[in-house]
């Protein structure tokens, strides 16, 4: 597949205290879980740089807020929920991409393989692919033009662990073929961030340079090269 075909949607908050990662506060400060937040967006990005489709970034901030920098091309949310904000981002990529994805902030080790994988499955066999989280949402949804509609994310409670299950009956309400991709972990809560650090320890999923040197900062995982 080509770079023309093919869009990942990156959704994407600002790291501002207070406003982003809000699980956390409590076993991190507001100012810490906003500096955890930009390190995962950091890395997923610099992930995604070489991929073989193009990423654009769709951030969630206020009218009167200007976009924050970027190297990629990037556009505002639109929409009062998150099905509203996914359906009209997904919806502006469509205009100039064939099969678009979107993913949020929360995955930091997300490979790029999987998005791939997304696209090569959209392209191939199926009309809405999902990413399942670990707790009962997704991580990634891909659509191509022919298959979205606003029923995909319309009466979906989200933020629950009926997501998952309610797209999927969203998707066969509309006769959508859907194929799954792997089970990820979201990185919500403090224990989840304690199972991404046992994971970049033991040196599991794609390198998170940006990640791992804020939590070895921390003390969560040992400093890289360092023996004691």
């Amino acid at each position: 597949m080509g770079t023309v075909r093919c869009c990942l949607v990156v959704f994407a908050k600002a790291a501002r205290p207070g406003r982003v990662k809000t699980r956390l506060i409590g076993e991190l400060t507001a100012e810490e879980a906003a500096r955890l937040h930009g390190v995962f967006l950091e890395d997923i990005l610099e992930r995604m740089k070489g991929a073989d489709f193009q990423t654009r970034l769709a951030w969630g901030v206020g009218p009167q807020e200007r976009l924050p920098p970027s190297a990629f091309e990037a556009f505002r949310q639109k929409g009062e929920d998150l099905g509203e904000r996914l359906f009209e981002g997904l919806s502006r990529a469509l205009t100039r991409f064939e099969l678009v994805a979107a993913i949020g902030s929360d995955h930091p080790d997300l490979p790029a393989s999987i998005v791939e994988e997304a696209f090569e499955k959209l392209a191939s066999s199926c009309d809405v692919v999902l990413g399942p989280a670990a707790d009962g949402g997704y991580y990634l949804i891909g659509v191509t033009r022919q298959s979205i509609h606003r029923h995909l994310f319309s009466a979906i409670e989200w933020s629950t662990d009926r997501v998952l299950n309610q797209t999927l009956k969203r998707c066969r309400e509309r006769g959508a073929r859907v194929e799954e991709l792997t089970s990820l972990e979201d990185v919500d809560t403090p224990d989840d961030l304690r199972r991404l650090a046992l994971r970049l320890t033991q040196g599991e999923g794609p390198p998170s340079p940006n990640t791992r040197s804020l939590l070895a900062e921390w003390g969560m995982i040992p400093v890289q090269g360092r023996r004691d």
